[in-house]
């Protein structure tokens, strides 16, 4: 308890201690990742894991998507708490504002994406049932999505303001055994798809909300992530840190 005493003083102290440069990152890493979340909206291949797994345990609860909101801030609460305990430094303003904005900045750029005509989430034609792709630009559109995803979470997390309590998650991780940030980042992802299963199984799959469907996005996400922000974060972040 007195850890958690300890680390809370710290989290309010560098609440309002931090550079120019710190704040840039942090707000510029949020929006990209925020684009990169939109156009995994927008592509309607399968949400982000975490996000389909909050989305299921509303089906389960409620027999639809109606308390995904509700929540997603009492598990963001949960695990907020969760890493004050293993490691303070990974929470600061940058995990604030995460968890205050950036859905509305996803609801902003999907809006924009879909004004635009990036919205894949409308056609009504499938080249591939199972897979729920309707062309190879939607293809293409989920793969950028995974790039800009793995780009914003390197770039806020880089600006060292903290990070999302579950993006903190494999970076607490790699302190306690697992070395490699990918593989880590891939065990959270995975395990999201695991529960996600474990909770349309209980609701009946025919009887769980669209949104937590599993669906090639969510397993692009759920392998790729890990290994794209640690190249993006070895190559170019680091470097301007």
């Amino acid at each position: 308890m007195e850890s958690f005493k300890n680390n809370a003083k710290d989290f309010f102290y560098h609440l309002t201690h931090f550079t120019a440069k710190q704040f840039f990152m942090m707000i510029i890493g949020n929006l990209i990742l925020a684009l990169g979340l939109a156009m995994f909206t927008n592509a309607a291949l399968g949400n982000h894991t975490f996000h389909t797994m909050v989305y299921a345990l509303s089906g389960l609860i409620r027999g639809d998507a109606s308390l995904y909101g509700t929540l997603y801030w009492i598990i963001n609460i949960i695990l907020f708490i969760i890493v004050m305990f293993l490691d303070r430094k990974y929470i600061g303003l940058g995990s604030i504002v995460n968890m205050l904005l950036l859905g509305y900045v996803i609801t902003f750029f999907s809006n924009l994406l879909a004004k635009i005509g990036l919205d894949y989430r409308t056609a009504d034609t499938y080249l591939i049932e199972f897979l729920g792709l309707k062309s190879i630009g939607q293809l293409v559109f989920e793969f950028l999505a995974t790039v800009f995803l793995s780009l914003g979470i390197s770039v806020y997390v880089a600006g060292g303001l903290g990070s999302a309590p579950y993006d903190a998650l494999p970076l607490i991780m790699q302190k306690h055994g697992i070395k490699n940030f990918a593989v880590a980042r891939v065990i959270c992802d995975l395990t999201c798809c695991l529960i996600t299963l474990l909770f349309q199984l209980l609701m009946g799959f025919a009887n769980a909300p669209v949104e937590s469907r599993i669906g090639l996005g969510s397993i692009v996400t759920a392998f790729c992530t890990g290994p794209f922000v640690r190249f993006f974060h070895h190559n170019f972040i680091r470097k301007i840190k």
